[in-house]
């Protein structure tokens, strides 16, 4: 969003161009940091870090397992999932989009393998 000629930065009382899509402070050239095709102001990009989120970490984790063990996987798909979501709408960090993103695909992979273990049993022991 572009702010109006008379909008100024806090920080600076130098001309804003533009506003934060987390608080909405008005931003200058010298203020504004880009994160997943946001503007943010100082403050908020140092709140989101830089580094993946821990659901983003956890997620991971549990698709990993669900490869093995199949009900974490699951967890880990809709961890990834939710994060993704987050990371979209500038609520968490863009750091942990890969991290996400591999989560999620861990879990769909689990998700299948959790599958076809389902059908092999009840092919094996249905009547």
């Amino acid at each position: 969003m572009t702010p109006s000629p008379a909008a100024t930065c806090p920080l600076h009382a130098a001309p804003a161009v533009g506003t934060c899509a987390r608080c909405g402070a008005f931003t200058c050239e010298g203020c504004s940091r880009w994160q997943a095709e946001q503007r943010l102001c100082v403050s908020c990009f140092a709140r989101l870090g830089e580094k993946p989120s821990r659901q983003a970490t956890v997620a991971l984790l549990l698709s990993t397992l669900g490869l093995c063990l199949g009900i974490p996987g699951l967890i880990g798909l809709w961890l990834g999932v939710q994060e993704l979501r987050r990371i979209r709408r500038g609520e968490s960090s863009a750091a942990g989009e890969s991290t996400a993103e591999l989560a999620r695909n861990v879990g769909v992979v689990s998700l299948v393998m959790l599958a076809l273990f389902v059908v092999w049993l009840v092919r094996e022991f249905a009547p």
